[in-house]
């Protein structure tokens, strides 16, 4: 990460006059952001991250919905869950689900969503509602089952008396758009937190 730095500090030095100083500390952010995620490859998120990946993460960390999409393209799902467990790229990860196209980690994500810190289980809510909102299509059998239990689970977490609020509130949200996709009867879905 110091030579990383180094670099960013000798390419501004060089260009001294040349750029301004929101492209000299946007060098930094980026030299940064690869760093971070190149660190974070050789945890335990599984096999090490070539150049491009590394890139493809720096730049939906600090980037756009439109680069965790390219993201979420790039590694898929499955990727972006086992990446995820590396601290540092679990919120892009999570950010990045929300493009996922199918319903395979809505475990994980309602695991997440019901245990993780407020600000992982805001994303992972996040997430959820987001593919809940898109259009119905066919999904394969595996699909179902994994939907069938990531339901259950929000059901569960909506169900929670204990667990707070905000999170219950989107739960109950995301349960009410996938409810048209079989995987829980819209009668079983709290109604408690509707307004009054």
């Amino acid at each position: 990460m110091k030579s990383l730095l180094l670099v960013a500090l000798a390419v501004s030095v060089s260009h001294c006059g040349k750029s301004t100083p929101s492209r000299v500390s946007g060098a930094l952010a980026s030299a940064s952001s690869s760093a971070d995620a190149r660190a974070a490859a050789t945890g335990d998120a599984g096999e090490p991250m070539d150049p491009r990946e590394a890139d493809a993460w720096a730049r939906a960390k600090d980037g756009e919905d439109d680069d965790r999409m390219r993201l979420a393209d790039q590694v898929g799902c499955q990727g972006l869950r086992e990446r995820a467990q590396e601290p540092v790229l679990r919120p892009t990860a999570l950010r990045s689900m929300a493009f996922c196209s199918d319903f395979s980690e809505l475990p994980w994500l309602t695991n997440i969503a019901a245990a993780g810190s407020e600000e992982e289980a805001a994303l992972a809510l996040d997430a959820i509602l987001e593919q809940a909102a898109r259009r119905r299509r066919a999904t394969d059998p595996e699909d179902a089952d994994e939907l069938g239990v990531g339901c259950r689970a929000l059901l569960a977490l909506s169900r929670s008396a204990d667990r707070p609020k905000a999170r219950r509130a989107k739960a109950i949200g995301a349960l009410r758009m996938l409810a048209d996709r079989g995987c829980v009867r819209r009668a079983d879905v709290p109604s408690d937190l509707d307004a009054k």
